[in-house]
C-alpha cells in the first residue's frame, strides 16, 4: 500500500516540478593583450573581454575594456 502511494505521489510531482537541468550560469573575464602603459591613466592597464555561459548559450564582450593594474 505504501509503496503504490509512493509511486502516486512521484507521479504527481513529476508533473508539477520540473526536471533539473545540468547546465549552469557562468562568467569570467578573458586577457586579450599584454600589460602595457597607459598615458591617459598614468598608469599600466591590460584589455579584457567578459564571457559568460547563460541557459547553454556562451558569448563574449569586445575586447575593449581596461583594467588597471598588472
Amino acid at each position: 500500500m505504501i509503496r503504490v502511494l509512493g509511486r502516486a505521489a512521484d507521479s504527481v510531482l513529476g508533473r508539477l516540478v520540473p526536471k533539473a537541468s545540468a547546465s549552469a550560469d557562468t562568467s569570467w573575464t578573458e586577457w586579450c593583450g599584454p600589460c602595457q602603459w597607459i598615458d591617459a591613466f598614468g598608469n599600466y592597464a591590460r584589455p579584457f573581454k567578459t564571457c559568460h555561459v547563460v541557459g547553454g548559450t556562451s558569448g563574449c564582450t569586445p575586447c575593449n575594456t581596461l583594467r588597471v593594474g598588472c
